[in-house]
């Protein structure tokens, strides 16, 4: 711009407005997570103006360690929404490999081996929701309900509907102790976001899955696979739901068969304020993780403020719907 243009642009109001809109929209555009990270930010200073107490490395050591498994999960399913899909079992799935993994460490299996097995039975689990999907043409909210039911029910079934104690202590160290200060599933979490991100935004792979969610036809007529790698996202789906799994076995030292039943929606809320469109074609990682964040944060601000749980659930709630109404609004100034 010329040193003429810039003159008149700084003495008309009208063009100076214009132009900090047009910079507004292009860190809109650049940054769809800005409405997340707002809500975030703002969510931690209110709590810590109403008790300063809140804003302390201990507190939030602990919000990054409860957020963690919802985080892990919410990548997961920004993985599939991307597709244009949902995993609506992935909590059922928890479940299932949670049990998996705990009755293969108390039958005496090695750790390594029984960790194995519970990604292969949530890998299997995947498998089946990508298999199902696209031979049959069913929409994924559908076959996922329905497995959800059917995983559930294995879960209960093969625990004979008691929780599994007794596992060995080395399996908590491994996968819920500490490095320094810094809890091992925040680690995890981190790797996890880490590698993801790579993949989404580097790989054919990720290229492929956008590309599936953007427009399915128009993919399968440039010779993508598409039901080849609208499984492969169930099954990493599943697989990255096994994992929340051993992180939560071994937080609690017990495999619960209804352990996931409570996870779905937190899931699915955080990787769509994360920048996850349901429609497809569209989802981050780090907004799924930043979603996590909010959701934990206020979890542990109303706690931190004595908030009976039945409110905390009805604000949690109210907290989603404004986030989504603020990203939908944002996407469409942008």
């Amino acid at each position: 711009m010329k040193n003429s243009d810039l003159t008149s642009v700084a003495n008309d109001p009208d063009l100076a407005t214009a132009a900090k809109r047009g910079k507004l929209k292009r860190l809109i555009a650049e940054w769809p997570q800005l409405g997340i990270v707002a809500a975030l930010i703002v969510t931690v200073l209110v709590f810590t103006a109403i008790d300063p107490a809140f804003f302390s490395g201990y507190n939030f050591i602990n919000i990054f360690l409860q957020s963690s498994v919802t985080a892990i999960l919410a990548m997961a399913e920004a993985i599939v929404i991307i597709t244009a899909g949902i995993d609506l079992s992935i909590g059922s799935a928890v479940a299932l490999t949670a049990v998996v993994v705990g009755l293969l460490l108390k039958a005496g299996y090695p750790i390594p081996i029984a960790m194995f097995g519970s990604l292969l039975a949530g890998a299997t689990a995947g498998l089946l929701n990508g298999i199902i999907i696209t031979t049959t043409r069913i929409t994924p909210f559908v076959v996922t309900l329905g497995t959800m039911s059917i995983f559930s029910g294995l879960a209960l079934i093969i625990s004979n509907g008691q929780t599994v104690y007794g596992l060995p202590p080395h399996f908590s160290d491994l996968l819920a102790g500490s490095i320094g200060r810094l809890p091992i599933p925040v680690v995890i979490a981190l790797c996890v976001l880490a590698i993801t991100w790579v993949v989404i935004r580097t790989t054919k792979l990720g290229e492929y899955l956008i590309a599936i969610g953007g427009a399915r036809e128009v993919a399968r007529l440039a010779g993508i696979r598409v039901a080849l790698y609208t499984a492969a996202a169930y099954v990493i789906s599943s697989a990255l739901a096994s994992v929340a799994a051993m992180i939560t076995v071994a937080r609690l030292s017990a495999a619960d068969p209804i352990i996931g039943s409570d996870l779905l929606l937190p899931a699915v809320a955080a990787a769509v304020m994360g920048g996850a469109d349901l429609m497809g074609g569209e989802g981050s990682m780090l907004g799924a993780v930043i979603g996590a964040l909010l959701i934990a944060t206020l979890q542990a601000g109303l706690t931190f403020l004595n908030v009976q749980a039945f409110y905390q659930q009805v604000a949690i709630g109210l907290v989603i719907i404004l986030a989504l109404l603020f990203n939908r609004l944002q996407k469409s100034r942008a």
